[in-house]
């Protein structure tokens, strides 16, 4: 029975429960193997990259975070893209371009004698040979080559379908001289990832769950929001003096119980188990405004992770529609969910 193979990037260190949410959450699937430290193939009787791109859009997929098609695997050792290019070149046909995206990552620790920009340039010459305009980002089908310690895997996908439109998910972000926390990076990564802004009118309002040192206050204020920090902590003083910072010194459950404020937007990242955090949620919810965003990190750990998982989304769907969920690359043992308030 012929079968279909898509190549997906995860946290290597949530290898056995990736593998376990596609076997269970992907119908068809007849394998998923792992191919690299941060890579795994699934092959399925007839789901794409595209269907699983669905599946994690609806949120039972919460571990993939880049998939694309694979049309060959080569062993780089003994040959080069030039043995494969055939089948890339009729896979590329059936979108209908001339324009790819060239994407390079490695997955693992290989011995290859080459770095990325040097595999960057040799492939897209193979590519350009054959009649293609090769672009770094921009084009709406992007060609993958994904390098593991045993093999060359490539794949060819439209980035709308690939979850990321960075290499294998990896998303980077460099400090800048104004970051207070490390946490910003999540933060940072979400509005890549998800636009939560949409439907917020600007210099809207946001309250900030636990802010302490700042971080993802300092974020929201710079995007136009007037935030409002909540936290019995200190806030670094250059959060505090940014234009629409507010800090209130209490506990969240404190402010929950004595505000009459309502917001645009609600972030939550403290360090809680993912039941309390998602019944703080809840409760938060009519601090929204009607359909407004909020935006939670589900700290796991690493024992019984999908259970956690499918308790807190049961909680959180007493009050919210849950748009987004995933564990960014920026994320530890945790996954980012993106809430809408029911009315």
């Amino acid at each position: 029975m012929a079968t279909r193979k898509t190549l997906l990037s995860m946290a290597a260190d949530s290898w056995p429960v990736a593998k376990e949410e596609l076997l269970h959450h992907v119908e068809d699937a007849v394998e998923v193997r792992r191919v690299g430290e941060e890579s795994a193939v699934i092959e399925t009787a007839h789901s794409t990259a595209k269907d699983l791109a669905v599946l994690a859009s609806r949120a039972p997929l919460v571990f993939p975070r880049h998939l694309t098609n694979v049309v060959a695997e080569y062993d780089h050792a003994a040959t080069g893209l030039e043995s494969v290019v055939d089948f890339l070149d009729t896979a590329i046909r059936e979108y209908a371009t001339s324009e790819v995206a060239l994407q390079i990552w490695l997955s693992g620790k290989t011995a290859y004698k080459f770095s990325r920009h040097d595999a960057w340039e040799r492939a897209a010459q193979v590519l350009t040979d054959r009649g293609y305009q090769v672009t770094r980002t921009g084009s709406p089908v992007a060609v993958s080559i994904c390098f593991t310690p045993k093999t060359a895997i490539v794949g060819v996908n439209r980035v709308a379908d690939s979850l990321s439109s960075w290499p294998g998910g990896e998303v980077r972000l460099s400090k800048t001289p104004d970051q207070v926390s490390r946490a910003e990076f999540k933060l940072e990564e979400l509005f890549k990832a998800y636009p939560i802004d949409e439907g917020i009118e600007p210099k809207g309002t946001a309250l900030d769950y636990g802010a302490a040192p700042g971080g993802w206050t300092r974020i929201l204020a710079e995007r136009g929001y007037r935030t409002t920090a909540v936290d019995p902590g200190d806030l670094d003083p250059r959060v505090l003096k940014l234009p629409g910072v507010v800090h209130e010194r209490t506990t969240a459950g404190n402010f929950l119980r004595e505000t009459g404020d309502r917001f645009d937007l609600l972030v939550n990242d403290m360090k809680m188990s993912p039941d309390r955090s998602s019944r703080l949620m809840v409760d938060s919810a009519r601090l929204l405004k009607p359909f407004g965003v909020a935006v939670t990190t589900l700290k796991t750990g690493a024992h019984h992770v999908l259970e956690q998982i499918d308790e807190s989304f049961a909680i959180l769907g007493a009050a919210y529609d849950i748009e987004f969920a995933r564990q960014l690359r920026h994320n530890r043992n945790e996954l980012t969910v993106v809430l809408r308030r029911f009315d």
